[in-house]
Order: structure tokens, then C-alpha cells, then sequence
């Protein structure tokens, strides 16, 4: 049995409560949360104590205790899991776990000098549809890829407002000014960081790792889209769109185009249920939900998984050296847009795109 401690229980960290409720291999020691009710409440549930603060939680914690930090948001997430890891902890942290490559390489750092270890959660590539494109690609279904079309819509979170905080150009077009400037009233990141870095990833585990890259985005009041083309070491082109603010329901799409053939995924044409509702006050429309049923849960396999490689010392599907390439990518793509012009990966190390002057560059938007 693994003790572990739960911080942080709002949105996707109440999914993974759920899957650890249902697992048998653990045992939750401790739960916290910057909203005591909401630790409280799942505490009571878990049979666990609740903490009032981290470092009470830390302190109270076995030393074999593990820490999953899977509902921390983004731009929070750091603090907690070097503390964790200075204190000999391991950490299980969600994808992306920080928007700076040298602020991963300072985790790792802090992994390694207390002996703990720090493990990435990325449930994409425990996503059913994706394992088996890979697994047919890999067994030469399609020949040799050669482009690859990828796309990721997803609405504004409920508690995010549509309206993006910049300046505006003459022509309604705004310019986010890449990672460090952009914040979406409060959420960081962006299209880039949010939507395509996922995919990125994803390509980088079929494919194979990137030679260069060029991106484009606009923004208005209402969106953030951005469209990354990556060349691979293959030859290979992908086009990724990412589109936050997507006025329909999530979605994802992906095609690979081969020497023999074609292979494509697609959210919306794959759900087996379709659920409408009628329109309360607050809209227009009629709500409606699409999805496919499954007792299959790719998120709670990925968690199985990771549990294991703490306890038998294995190695993750998703390794620090993914998490670092992928970043570099990513900070690339950022790159890219703020130049107008194509990054080459074999001559940018991840280092140099840490901590650079955010500059304008409305014209490449």
C-alpha cells in the first residue's frame, strides 16, 4: 500500500479523488487545500485528515509518503512541489508542470539531491484512441508519415471571462505577447500552452522528435488561436490549430497521412450518446452533450501506472526527458511567434528561451 497526500481538489484534482477513492493499492494519509471546506468535505470521504496548511501537511506526512498534486493549477503548482521534494517526498505533478524550462530543471535538481523522485502525469498518452493510432502507425499500417493534421478546440473555462486583457490593434487583431504576457483574467498560458502543447507531445511520441518550427496566432475579444507547424527529423509536417474559446463543445481531431495510406481520429464522430437538455434562463439554446460511454478510464490507468513506477522503482511512460523536450518545443513555438520566423531545435537550447524580454511582434499575429 502506498500512503499518499492529496493537495489541491478543485477541478481536475476532484477527478483523480474519485479515482483514488476506487483504487485499492493506496492509502490516502492527508488532504489539502487553499479552500478548507472543499478539504474538509473530501477528507470525510478519504477517512483522512484534513490540513489547514502545506506545512503542516508536510510535516505530519510519512516519509514514504507520496504527493499528487494533480488539481494545482498551473501557475501555482511550483512552490508545493519543491517543497515536497525537498522534504524527501515523491511528487506526482500534471503536464505542463511549469512554464519555464529552468524552473523544471530546478525540480529535478531537487528530485535528485533528496533522493526523491518527480513523476509527470499526461493522460494523453493513456487516451485509448491515441494509444492505438500510435500502435498501428508504429506497426507500419500507413507507411512512412508524411504530413500530420491536428486539431483542438476547447470553450473558455466557466470561470474565465472571453475577453482577453490587451490592447487592441486598428485592425480588432490582438497580440498577446507570448507566454509571459498573456493571462486570460487569470489563466496563464494560453492556446499555445494549454491546447497545442498537448499535441505536440503527442507527435513527439508517434513521430519523432522536431527539427524546427514556426507558429502564427491572432486573438480578439472573444478567442485565442494559434497554428503550429512542426517539421520533423523524419521529414514529416504537422499543422497543429488550437483554438481556445471555441464557441461549440470540446473537441479533437487528428489525421496522419502516410506513404500507404491514412488514419484519423475524430471526438465528433466517435460519441455513442447524445444528451439534450432545454434551455434554462441564461441561454438561448438548448444544452446539449456528446460523449462515449466507457468503463474504461484513461486518467485512472495512468494513475495506476505512475503508482507502481514509484513502487517498483520503474520507469514512467513519460519521462523528465519528455516533459523537457516537449517544453522546449513549446518555447520554441513561443519563439516563433514573437519573430515571424521559423526556430531550428538543433541550435536552440532549452536554456535560451528561459526567462527572454517578452516583445511585441503584432505583425506575425
Amino acid at each position: 500500500m502506498l500512503k499518499v497526500a492529496v493537495v489541491g481538489l478543485s477541478g481536475s484534482g476532484e477527478r483523480y479523488a474519485q479515482h483514488l477513492l476506487s483504487m485499492e493499492q493506496t492509502e490516502i494519509v492527508g488532504v489539502y487545500d487553499m479552500q478548507p471546506e472543499v478539504a474538509s468535505e473530501w477528507a470525510q470521504r478519504f477517512g483522512c485528515p484534513a490540513f489547514g496548511s502545506y506545512d503542516a501537511l508536510i510535516a505530519a506526512l510519512p516519509s514514504d509518503a507520496v504527493c499528487i498534486g494533480l488539481g494545482l493549477s498551473l501557475d501555482s503548482q511550483q512552490p508545493y512541489i519543491l517543497q515536497a521534494l525537498a522534504s524527501g517526498r515523491h511528487v506526482i505533478a500534471r503536464m505542463p508542470i511549469t512554464l519555464d524550462a529552468a524552473d523544471v530543471h530546478e525540480m529535478l535538481d531537487a528530485s535528485q539531491a533528496n533522493g526523491s523522485r518527480l513523476l509527470f502525469s499526461h493522460p494523453e498518452r493513456f487516451y485509448y484512441h491515441n494509444v492505438d493510432l500510435r500502435k498501428r502507425i508504429k506497426a507500419g499500417a500507413i507507411g512512412n508519415i508524411g504530413v500530420v493534421n491536428v486539431k483542438r478546440y476547447c470553450p473558455f473555462p466557466t470561470s474565465t471571462s472571453a475577453a482577453l486583457q490587451h490592447e487592441a490593434d486598428t485592425d480588432g487583431v490582438r497580440w498577446t505577447g507570448g507566454m509571459n504576457g498573456e493571462i486570460l483574467e487569470g489563466v496563464k498560458g494560453g492556446a499555445l500552452f494549454r491546447l497545442a502543447l498537448h499535441d505536440i507531445d503527442l507527435l513527439r511520441w508517434t513521430v519523432g522528435e522536431v527539427a524546427n518550427v514556426y507558429a502564427m496566432r491572432t486573438t480578439t475579444e472573444y478567442l485565442d488561436y494559434v497554428l503550429v507547424t512542426l517539421k520533423f527529423n523524419t521529414g514529416a509536417i504537422a499543422n497543429i490549430e488550437a483554438y481556445w474559446g471555441y464557441p461549440g463543445g470540446y473537441a479533437s481531431a487528428i489525421e496522419f497521412a502516410g506513404s500507404k495510406g491514412v488514419i484519423r481520429y475524430d471526438s465528433r464522430k466517435t460519441n455513442g450518446l447524445s444528451i439534450q437538455k432545454a434551455a434554462d434562463r441564461r441561454s438561448e439554446q438548448p444544452m446539449k452533450a456528446e460523449f462515449s460511454p466507457s468503463f474504461r478510464q484513461p486518467e485512472r490507468d495512468e494513475l495506476v501506472h505512475l503508482m507502481s513506477c514509484i513502487r517498483d522503482g520503474g520507469k514512467p511512460f513519460m519521462t523528465a526527458e519528455d516533459a523537457c523536450e516537449t517544453l522546449k518545443v513549446v518555447r520554441a513555438a513561443e519563439q516563433s511567434l514573437r519573430t515571424g520566423q521559423p526556430v531550428e531545435l538543433a541550435s536552440a537550447s532549452t536554456d535560451s528561451f528561459v526567462n527572454e524580454e517578452v516583445r511585441g511582434g503584432g505583425d506575425y499575429a
